[in-house]
């Protein structure tokens, strides 16, 4: 294989990413970025994660960085892996490596939003309005379209603060169980929305260097735990004992709104049916 090596696999990701191969470079589109990386740029391929389906593509020098694709297919992983691997330039051990980072060319996505949740929003919104009209019209009472009407308001925060409380307790109990600490250093502050963030730099297991941006922190150097399997999962520090206590409850108060929330709905159409 040479440097102009083109694939015809296109790798899908979540939330709409890719990445293809062509002529010798990755096009790798994730976060609203498309990323040009020529393979000249390219140290190495890793698969992992869980159920082995997160590819990424570690570029060369004296601190690495790395690009990540959560996909949905591990088979497609492998194969897209293999395909970049082939296409690799082959170097000597002892082989001076180029900063991969300066190679790479970055431009910005303009995506519309997608047709089908633009559709779905307002078949909901259209069948909301019609089941509400049709209890104000008949003689289904005032309370079931009292009810009606104000369910959406717990349904959704309800299932926000589920949501919210299963990636905390998830990300802790990741962290608990599997978890690497290993030291940061601070790299640069900024407000963001009136809140301070603080961005630290660390090198994996693997000699990879990352970052990891968040409101916690603040000294010079601080502990970074971070999940092997997934290297976005971080959190300053290691306790996980509170984050755990609050996930859980905030999935237990947010699961009650939630259920009063559906409560609402059976008790609307049921009126309308009866």
């Amino acid at each position: 294989m040479t440097s102009t090596e083109t694939s015809s696999l296109v790798l899908h990701g979540k939330g709409r990413a890719s990445a293809r191969l062509r002529d010798g470079v990755v096009l790798l589109e994730a976060d609203g970025v498309r990323r040009r990386i020529p393979v000249a740029a390219i140290e190495r391929v890793d698969v992992h994660g869980a159920r082995v389906r997160r590819l990424t593509v570690v570029l060369t020098g004296d601190e690495p960085v790395a690009y990540h694709l959560r996909c949905r297919s591990a088979p497609a992983v492998h194969e897209f892996a293999q395909a970049v691997r082939r296409a690799l330039p082959v170097r000597d051990a002892d082989e001076p490596r180029p900063n991969g980072t300066e190679l790479v060319t970055e431009k910005p996505l303009e995506r519309a939003a997608p047709n089908r949740i633009r559709q779905l929003r307002w078949g909901l919104g259209g069948g909301y309005v019609l089941v509400l009209v049709l209890l104000l019209v008949t003689d289904a009472g005032v309370v079931p379209g009292v009810l009606w009407a104000v369910a959406p308001g717990p349904i959704a925060a309800g299932g926000l603060g589920v949501y919210g409380g299963w990636q905390l307790f998830r990300e802790a109990w990741v962290l608990r169980t599997r978890g690497i600490t290993v030291e940061g250093r601070l790299q640069r502050s900024h407000f963001y929305n009136g809140v301070e963030q603080y961005t630290y730099a660390y090198v994996d297991s693997h000699g990879v260097r990352r970052e990891r941006t968040g409101s916690d922190g603040g000294a010079e150097r601080v502990e970074i735990t971070y999940d092997p399997a997934d290297p976005e999962t971080t959190k300053v520090g290691r306790r996980t004992a509170g984050q755990l206590v609050f996930g859980a409850v905030l999935i237990l108060l947010a699961g009650a709104v939630l259920l009063a929330g559906v409560a609402f709905v059976v008790m609307g159409m049921a009126a309308l049916v009866i």
